[in-house]
C-alpha cells in the first residue's frame, strides 16, 4: 500500500508541475503537494493499521483453533474413539455449488447454497466438554466433533424473495370454454403490488449415522394469505451414489425447469409453458442418483400428478408415476442455469422426463376431487369445469401422460435452456353425457438465454414460451436483466418485462392470471444465506 501511496504521489506530481516553470507550479499550486502528502501518510497509516489487524486476526484464529484442538482430544479421549478429522471428504464440490447426485435427490439444495462436504473444522465447541460445534458454511450449522459418538447434524438456511410485481392489461374480460357455456367471462386485473414470494426457512442434516439425512422447508408467501406451510419435507437413506431412496413430499419430477431450484433461475420465475404442463408436489417414495457416469436420475411413486397438501379424501385411490433422467453430455455443465463461472469450454446436457396418472372420482358431494382441480385446456379451461367439453357434460376423470425433452448449455458467458413439452389426456370419465373427444393433445416449449455482460455480475437475458393446443395458441416474449451483486444467487436483483398473449395458466408463484393478455413486469429482490 506504501508503493501505491508513492506511485500516487509521483502522478500527481507530474500533472501539476510545469517543467519550464516549475518554482512557479509549486508556488501557484500548493494544495496540490500538501494533498498529495496527506494521502500518502493516509495510506501509510491504513496499511500499517491493516497489518496489525490482520496479526491479531492470526493470533486469534491460532488461539481458537488450539482450544478446538485440546477440547477435541479431551473429548476422543474419553470416548476412547478414532478421530475423525483425517477422513476424507464424503464430496468435494466447490462452495455453493451442490454435487449432481445430491441435486438429483435434493434439489432444493441449492436454496442457500448448501455444501454437502462432511469434513470438519476446527472450531470452538458450542459448550465446555460439548460433541458439537457451531459454524457457518453453506448455512448456519451444528455440528459433531465425531459423527460416530454423537450422530446428529442441524444445518439452517434461508431465502426471501421481495418482489414488485406490476401488470397492464390490454383487456377487461377474456372467455374461455367453461365460461363461455355459462355466460360469465374471466376478469382481467391490472396489478401494482409489493409481495414477499418464497419466503423460506429450511432445516436439514443427518440423524444417527451420516447416510441418513431430512430435510424440512417452510414456506411464508403473502400469496398464501400468510399461513406458513411445510412445503417439503423428508427423510432419506443414501445406500449408495446410485440409489438414494427418499421418503416424503417433494415435486413429482415431470419437468427439468420444475425440478430446477428457483433460487438458480435465470427470470424472477418459471416460464408460462412450464407452469402449464409440469406437475406439482406430492406425497410418495422416490430414487435418485447417478446411474453411471454424468447419468443421473430421478423416479418417484406418488399420490397424484399434483396433490399437494390434499386430504385422503380429495385423493383418489390412483398413484402417479414419473421418472427424470439427464445427462451432462459434455463439461461440468454445474448448477443454475446462468454462465456464472464463464465455461472456458462447453457445457451441455440433455434430458427427458414421464409422468402419467389417472385421475378419477367425485367426493361425498358429488363435486370432483381437489386432485383434479389443476389440470386445464390450452385456453385456460379447467378439465373439470361444467360444460368445459360439451354442455351439459362434466369430466370427473382422465389418464395424463406427460412427456418433456430438455436440453441446456454453456459456454463464454453464454447460456441456453429449452424444454420440450407434449401431454395427452385420454379415457375421459364424465357424467351428463359423452364428450366429443377421445383424447386430447397439447405441446409447448420454453427456450431462455442468458450472456454475461459483466463476469459474475450482470447478465442479459431474454425467453420465449408456447401453449398450443385444440383451443388456443398463447405465447409469452420475455426480456431483463440479472445483477448479481456478490456473484452468487445467494444476493441477486431481477427485472423482467413479460408479453403475454392470453396465459392459459393460473399460478400465483409466477403472478399468471388465466387470460392475461398485455404486459407483465417484475422486479425482484433475493437474499439467502
Amino acid at each position: 500500500m506504501t508503493n501505491l501511496a508513492g506511485s500516487f504521489v509521483k502522478n500527481l506530481l507530474t500533472v501539476q508541475i510545469d517543467p519550464q516553470h516549475r518554482h512557479l507550479a509549486l508556488c501557484r499550486r500548493p494544495h496540490a503537494v500538501i494533498s498529495a502528502i496527506l494521502v500518502q501518510t493516509l495510506l501509510w497509516m491504513m496499511a500499517n493499521a491493516c497489518a496489525a489487524e490482520d496479526a491479531k486476526t492470526d493470533i486469534d484464529q491460532l488461539r481458537l483453533r488450539l482450544q478446538a484442538a485440546e477440547q477435541r482430544i479431551r473429548n476422543l479421549e474419553s470416548q476412547n474413539v478414532p478421530r475423525t478429522s483425517d477422513l476424507e471428504p464424503e464430496l468435494s464440490d466447490k462452495p455453493g455449488e451442490v454435487h449432481a447426485v445430491e441435486q438429483a435427490g435434493f434439489y432444493e439444495a441449492y436454496e442457500a447454497g448448501y455444501n454437502w462436504n462432511n469434513s470438519y473444522t476446527s472450531s470452538p465447541p458450542l459448550f465446555e466438554n460439548s460433541d458439537f460445534f457451531a459454524d457457518y458454511d453453506g448455512g448456519f450449522v451444528i455440528r459433531p466433533f465425531d459423527d460416530r459418538a454423537a450422530p446428529f447434524e442441524l444445518q439452517i438456511n434461508s431465502r426471501l424473495q421481495f418482489r414488485h410485481v406490476g401488470f397492464a392489461r390490454d383487456r377487461k374480460f377474456y372467455s374461455n370454454r367453461g365460461d363461455t357455456f355459462r355466460g360469465g367471462p374471466v376478469r382481467v386485473n391490472n396489478r401494482n403490488d409489493f409481495e414477499i414470494e418464497r419466503g423460506r426457512l429450511v432445516f436439514r442434516g443427518f440423524v444417527y449415522t451420516p447416510e441418513l439425512r431430512y430435510f424440512l422447508n417452510f414456506d411464508f408467501d403473502t400469496d398464501d394469505n400468510h399461513r406458513v406451510i411445510a412445503h417439503d419435507f423428508w427423510f432419506n437413506y443414501k445406500f449408495s451414489d446410485a440409489f438414494d431412496l427418499h421418503f416424503g413430499k417433494a415435486r413429482v419430477p415431470g419437468s427439468r425447469d420444475w425440478l430446477e431450484s428457483s433460487a438458480v433461475l435465470r427470470f424472477a420465475d418459471r416460464s408460462m409453458a412450464t407452469t402449464f404442463f409440469r406437475p406439482d408436489r406430492s406425497v410418495g417414495v422416490w430414487a435418485a442418483g447417478e446411474l453411471a457416469e454424468d447419468v443421473f436420475y430421478r423416479a418417484m411413486v406418488s399420490n397424484g400428478y399434483t396433490a399437494t397438501d390434499l386430504a385422503f379424501a380429495d385423493l383418489d385411490t390412483n398413484l402417479a408415476y414419473s421418472l427424470s433422467k439427464w445427462w451432462d453430455v459434455y463439461g461440468n455443465y454445474g448448477v443454475g442455469y446462468s454462465d456464472l463461472k464463464w465455461h472456458d469450454e462447453p457445457a451441455a446436457k440433455v434430458g427427458h422426463s414421464f409422468t402419467y396418472a389417472n385421475q378419477s372420482g367425485v367426493n361425498s358431494s358429488g363435486i370432483p376431487r381437489s386432485e383434479q382441480n389443476f389440470i386445464r385446456l390450452s385456453d385456460g379451461t379447467q378439465l373439470i369445469t361444467p360444460d368445459a367439453l360439451a354442455p351439459g357434460v362434466t369430466v370427473i376423470g382422465s389418464n395424463i401422460f406427460m412427456y418433456a425433452i430438455d436440453f441446456a448449455g454453456k459456454y463464454q458467458g453464454w447460456s441456453f435452456n429449452s424444454e420440450l413439452f407434449f401431454r395427452w389426456l385420454t379415457q375421459f370419465k364424465t357424467v351428463g353425457g359423452p364428450v366429443p373427444h377421445s383424447q386430447l393433445y397439447t405441446h409447448g416449449f420454453y427456450a431462455d438465454v442468458g450472456y454475461m455482460l459483466i463476469k459474475e455480475r450482470l447478465e442479459i437475458i431474454g425467453r420465449i414460451s408456447n401453449v398450443d393446443g385444440l383451443f388456443k395458441d398463447s405465447w409469452e416474449y420475455a426480456g431483463g436483466v440479472n445483477w448479481f451483486v456478490n456473484g452468487t444467487h445467494r444476493n441477486k436483483v431481477t427485472f423482467d418485462i413479460t408479453h403475454l398473449d392470453g396465459a392459459p395458466v393460473e399460478n400465483t408463484g409466477p403472478n399468471y392470471q388465466v387470460g392475461q393478455d398485455g404486459i407483465l413486469t417484475r422486479l425482484q429482490w433475493q437474499i439467502a444465506f
